[in-house]
């Protein structure tokens, strides 16, 4: 399959027709109070980092709210220039420090290009937003979803002991 996106020389992204399509589709949020609290916190926290970078493409990061992170409360997607928060983590006092977090990700893919995900360059730009960097933070005020378990299927071993039993 091929990617969705490839970075040019000077960090813009040539997007394909269907990175394109996601990429002009409203942002997924929830409705609601609580959620339009959340997308004004987002909002400020990205007007302030992109001054505080002198990163006006910050403005442009989508911030969507998924219900699909059960192990992570954030992602950050640094080639189409995209963050998810887990649905718990809007209603969090910590929105603001995860999110500096994952928007750090997607500046320093766009000054350096692919980099350690948590390494001096990624540091630096915490540091300069004045949050401490680290790569994991256990919140008590979030609680994630449980994990989806998927079945182990049993071992080509025990398949074929299985099938040289009926064939005595």
């Amino acid at each position: 399959m091929a990617p969705l996106s490839a970075p040019l020389h000077d960090g813009r992204v040539a997007r394909s027709a269907a990175g394109r399509a996601r990429a002009e589709r409203p942002p997924r949020w929830p409705e609601g109070p609580a959620a339009e609290r959340a997308r004004r916190r987002v909002d400020m926290v990205l007007r302030r980092l992109a001054q505080l970078y002198g990163e006006p493409r910050v403005l442009d990061i989508r911030v969507e709210a998924s219900g699909r992170l059960t192990a992570s409360l954030a992602r950050a997607y640094v080639e189409t220039a995209e963050v998810r928060l887990a649905l718990p983590m809007l209603d969090s006092i910590h929105l603001e420090e995860v999110l500096v977090h994952e928007v750090a990700h997607v500046v320093c893919f766009w000054r350096h290009g692919r980099t350690p995900p948590h390494g001096r360059l990624w540091r630096a730009l915490m540091v300069e937003a004045g949050e401490t960097p680290r790569a994991t933070l256990r919140p008590r005020d979030v609680v994630l979803p449980p994990r989806r378990r998927r079945r182990r299927r049993r071992g080509l071993g025990a398949a074929a002991r299985r099938y040289l039993r009926s064939l005595l």
